[in-house]
Formats: structure tokens, sequence, C-alpha cells
């Protein structure tokens, strides 16, 4: 493997062309009523190493009905990124074929975790529950579903908050199911593993006006619980109960998978073309600067680095008209992302632009599939792991080990935590593994190091346990 350049400065505008939109673009964004298409590049010649034999092994083909997730890109250990970001998008395509689920996307017909408390998770249509996100301090245990929204929530430009969805593919809802609670956890060797093709998909979602649909981006229409004033300070859902119908556009989208060699998972993800600028150097992010003249989703022009990405500590939220339900933000947010590929080296970073421009090619001109072409539109941040068969239990501060896309973060789900000086372990560089790790908690519940933490939705599942852990010197687990 490549050694990773977690500081790395962004390609300039040859990236910035492929990676639509970026601080070159002088082209005015649309409203989110009005998302066009995004042009392709087909003519930019990427190397003939990667995407490795030019997605002869099929990427069309995880588009199909019975395809099947995505292993084997990393079964020869591989001594370059691309096959790792190709695996990416072919994970993607896969998650994302609209084809399979009466019209909606893949992932939303997979297990949430709602439905892991019936006897099996199999695969069909579900609603789309979507729940606010607030990002936990170090220490917190992991959330089991937000029920208050006071904080590190991000408001778009029109005053919505995003929201959120969590789906897991049958071979990692199964493992859930059989280690959930204490009883079955305790059963579970600490070497214990996820299977191969073992997913999970994280998505944001933006509330978009209703009366005409978006294009250029995938929206459905759902329901959502409705935000109040909390009486204690900031916003809360609705005790009563009550929900609106809505219209959500898919902004952010996180695609993590066990494949041959890599039981940590592969951990790669994805945006729409129009969230919010990349900041041009990454260290930067205090600059009095301006991130770009042009406005995104969650940015509006002109606008200072150091008045982006605010501490959410410090930003008071209120619910401004409670029947379209618009939230203020004070400070208002507005979001760069820190690092264009996610602090990929020089190397790494033209193998996620070539893949990106054959992907997004593929997706646009796949006449066999036409409603794939809504996919085009997005863009591949990067992808993060470890080395091959590295993984041991008890590490807390995984990060450490993380190759590829170091410094990984998606400007919609980790808004707040990008860049290595929002590591919370001290470490030169921020990616999944800050959160997702192998070590145990002292805290309450109290658990030992073990493969399997690696998965919040099972660390969900924990209750405290009867009696004192033996292992009160373990660090507190971090999550959200």
């Amino acid at each position: 493997m490549k050694t990773p350049s977690p500081f790395l400065s962004l390609l300039g505008c040859l990236a910035a062309l492929v990676f639509l939109p970026s601080v070159c673009a002088q082209t005015p964004a649309e409203p989110a009523t009005a998302i066009q298409p995004a042009s392709v590049a087909p003519t930019l010649t990427p190397s003939p190493q990667c995407p490795l034999a030019g997605w002869s092994e099929g990427l069309v083909y995880h588009v199909g009905p019975t395809a099947q997730f995505p292993v084997s890109d990393t079964a020869n250990n591989p001594q370059t990124d691309c096959a790792f970001h190709q695996w990416a998008w072919e994970a993607f395509v896969w998650a994302t074929a609209i084809n399979t689920n009466g019209g909606q996307p893949r992932f939303l017909s997979l297990a949430t975790l709602e439905s892991l408390s019936k006897p099996t998770a199999k695969e069909g249509p579900n609603p789309l529950a979507l729940k606010p996100r607030t990002l936990k301090p170090a220490g917190a245990p992991p959330a089991k579903g937000d029920k208050q929204a006071g904080g590190g929530l991000v408001v778009d430009q029109n005053g919505q908050i995003v929201w959120y969805s969590v789906h897991m593919n049958d071979v990692y809802a199964k493992v859930v199911q059989q280690y959930a609670g204490m009883t079955n956890y305790n059963k579970a060797a600490a070497t214990a593993t996820f299977p191969v093709g073992s997913a999970v998909f994280k998505a944001a979602w933006q509330v978009v006006p209703d009366g005409t649909p978006p294009t250029g981006i995938y929206w459905q229409k759902t329901t959502i619980p409705l935000l109040v004033n909390n009486p204690k300070g900031g916003i809360m859902i609705d005790p009563s109960g009550k929900t609106r119908p809505v219209t959500v556009a898919l902004v952010g989208l996180h695609v993590v998978g066990v494949t041959d060699n890599h039981p940590e998972f592969l951990w790669a993800t994805f945006e729409h073309l129009q969230n919010a600028p990349d900041l041009a150097d990454p260290n930067g992010y205090n600059s009095p600067a301006s991130v770009s003249n042009k406005s995104f989703t969650f940015y509006a022009a002109n606008t200072p680095a150091n008045a982006c990405n605010p501490d959410p500590s410090t930003t008071t939220l209120k619910v401004t008209d409670r029947v379209k339900q618009t939230v203020s933000a004070t400070p208002m947010t507005n979001v760069f992302r820190q690092y264009a590929t996610g602090g990929e080296n020089a190397e790494g970073t033209q193998e996620i632009v070539n893949t990106t421009i054959q992907a997004q090619g593929a997706l646009a001109q796949m006449p066999q599939y036409p409603k794939e072409a809504v996919w085009a539109n997005y863009k591949l941040i990067g992808t993060t792991w470890i080395q091959p068969n590295t993984l041991k239990p008890d590490v807390a501060q995984l990060e450490k080990q993380a190759v590829g896309s170091v410094n990984l973060a998606n400007a919609t789900l980790e808004t707040y935590f990008q860049g290595p000086e929002h590591n919370f372990n001290k470490n030169p560089m921020a990616n999944c593994f800050m959160c997702h790790n192998t070590g145990g908690s002292a805290g309450n519940p109290s658990y030992p190091g073990k493969d399997i933490n690696l998965s919040h939705q099972l660390l969900a599942t924990l209750k405290p346990s009867p009696t004192p852990s033996k292992r009160s010197s373990l660090p507190p687990k971090t999550g959200n």
C-alpha cells in the first residue's frame, strides 16, 4: 500500500473540474428545487491502471436485480488504492440500484434498526424511517435512535435540518441479531468478525420544498416527526408524536462493507455534487478568506472558512415557524468539505478522480436502466481501510492504522468531525475508525474489546451489566 499523506493539498482545478462543485467553478448553484443533472467529462482519459481492467469485471452488473454485493476487489491484497476506490463505486451502484425495489434504491429494501427486533431480517419494502442526529461527546454510549435534536445538527440554507437513516443487508443484520443484548454479546469470541459480504449504509436526507420535484438528485416522499422548541433550550422531537409529510432528497451516503481480507470493513462515502465547496487548503479551516464565491445546498456564497462548520456546542437552535418547521441556527450553518478526497495522497486522489469519471459516465449512459442516470450526479469522496487481515480486538485508536483516505468525512454526516484538529484522541488523522473501532468500554454499559465492536448497531443493543466490570481500566467507547 502507498504511504498515506493526511495533509495533502488538493490537486487544483483539474480534480475540481471532476468533483463539481468546486472552488474553481464560477456558475451559480441552482436552488434545491431545480438541481440540474451534472455534466460528465468523458474526454478526460484516466490511467489504464485505474479502474482496474476498465470495469471489465462489471460496474453495470451491480445494477441488476440479482447482483451480489461486491467483495472480491481486495482478494489479492493489491498494492494500489485503485481496487478500494473501485470497490466503493461498485458497492454504491449495488446499493442504489433503482430497478430492484419498486422504483426505490436497493438499500431502502434492507433491514433497519426498527426491523432488527423481528425474528428474521429479510429484504423487502421498508418505510423510510428518518431521525435527526446528534453528535456524541467522547465517552457517550452508542445511540439507540436519537430522541432529542438538541445539538450537532446540520441546518440547510432553507432552515430545514438534515435527517438520517441506517440500512443493513441480511448478512450484517444476522450478526447483529445473533449477538444482540449483553447475554448474547458475551458469548462472542474477542476475535469474532462480521462475515465477508456484510454491508451497512448510512444516508443523509435534505427536506426540499414541495411542489416541483427536484431534478438531478434522488428524492422521495416520506413522513418525519415534528420539531418543537425544548423548554430547556434547543429543539427536540414533538413529544406528542405528530408527524408531517415531506419530500426528501438524498445528499449523502456511507457505503460500508466487509470484503476479502478486510474484516475491518471498507468505509467509503458519497455526496451529491451540489452539497458544499471543497476547502482549497485543508489547514485553512480558520481562515477569514471565503471558501467559494458560489452557493451550495449547505453553503452561502462568499462565507469565510472561519464562519463554517460551527462548533455545535456553541450553536443556538430554535424552531421559528411551527407550520413550515423552519429552524434558525445561530450562528448560521455553513458547510465546507475540508478534504476533497479524504486526505488521500496524489496517486490515490487521481485514482478517485479516474474511477469517478468512468462511473459517472457509465451511469449517465445506461439505456437499459435509465433511472440510474441520477447517480451520475453523485461523487466518491474517498475510501479508508487498514492493512489486510490486521484487525485485532481491543484497539481503541484504530484510526491510526487507516490507509487511503485517512481524513475521510462526509460534509452532511460528519460536518463537525472533519480534520485531525477534531480527533478526540489527539492523533494526526480523523476518519471512521475514530468511532468504529474494537476497543471496549468501562462506562455504562461496560464491555470488553472485541472485533465486532466495530458495529454501533450491535453495541446499541447492550444493556448495563448487573455486576461491576473487571475491565474498569478500559477507556470509554466513543460513538454516534
